[in-house]
């Protein structure tokens, strides 16, 4: 006779996937497209410093006198802004998937953080490997700065991995919050989330302006440098995690 198993027994022989193995499932989910989140990044890295290598060469070819003022270069910002409209896709295009791999919208938003935080370590060591190189080579003997620039590739080891990292993750962060947003109202989230920081830039802008404060505005930069205001953005940084979650539990699962 065959014997028919409980549905107890049943039960005890599927294997549940641990809390760690479900977050790492949904971080893997994010690198399965490969092409968004490994190759493109450093294409646009690439397709920057070409850029700014055709651009010091002709200058140091024409004048024959080493370049001033790359120092002050913002090339690899766009890096930092690619990622945070990546949250926002990455997010979109992954939640309801994640979903129904019996991943818990817990499970999800942690993975989705340690998926960007790899990202953010590896183009963090890169960028600062990079930094070092244009120190050794004095600028690629052109005094010359991509990578070794005022705001992050400039001071110890420990700061330059500290603005990185956490300039990757202040950018990463908002572009999670917005991709919350988007999940759970669409573009009408978007359309108010904008609209909300825009009221709270030009409420910055005003008070500052009304109050003739511009002048200590400028001097608190100086002090504190980059390092400072990377550290000072770990506060928002938190608190805008903090409200993704939030608003992301009550996302639907379903379009």
């Amino acid at each position: 006779m065959t014997a028919i198993s409980s549905p107890a027994a049943l039960a005890d022989t599927v294997a549940v996937p641990s809390a760690g193995q479900r977050v790492w499932n949904v971080t893997r989910l994010h690198f399965a497209n490969t092409f968004s989140m490994i190759a493109l990044p450093w294409l646009i890295i690439a397709f920057v410093y070409l850029v700014n290598l055709v651009i010091w060469i002709s200058i140091f070819a024409s004048t024959h006198e080493q370049l001033t003022g790359t120092q002050w270069s913002g090339a690899t910002m766009y890096i930092f802004v690619y990622f945070g409209i990546a949250a926002v896709q990455a997010m979109n295009l992954t939640f309801r998937f994640a979903m129904g791999m019996s991943a818990t919208r817990r499970d999800y938003y942690l993975g989705t953080w340690l998926a960007f935080a790899l990202q953010g370590v590896l183009f963090t060591a890169v960028c600062t490997l990079l930094s070092y190189v244009e120190d050794w080579t004095s600028g690629y003997g052109m005094n010359a700065h991509m990578f070794s620039n005022i705001y992050m590739g400039s001071g110890p080891l420990w700061e330059r991995v500290l603005t990185t990292f956490g300039a990757f993750m202040f950018c990463f962060a908002l572009g999670a919050l917005a991709g919350s947003v988007y999940v759970r109202w669409r573009a009408n989230g978007l359309y108010a989330l904008g609209a909300i920081v825009a009221l709270l830039a030009v409420g910055f802008v005003a008070i500052t302006t009304l109050s003739s404060s511009w002048p200590a505005v400028g001097e608190w930069f100086v002090q504190v440098r980059a390092v400072g205001v990377v550290a000072w953005l770990l506060i928002p940084m938190a608190i805008g995690g903090l409200v993704g979650f939030f608003v992301l539990r009550k996302a639907p699962s379903r379009a």
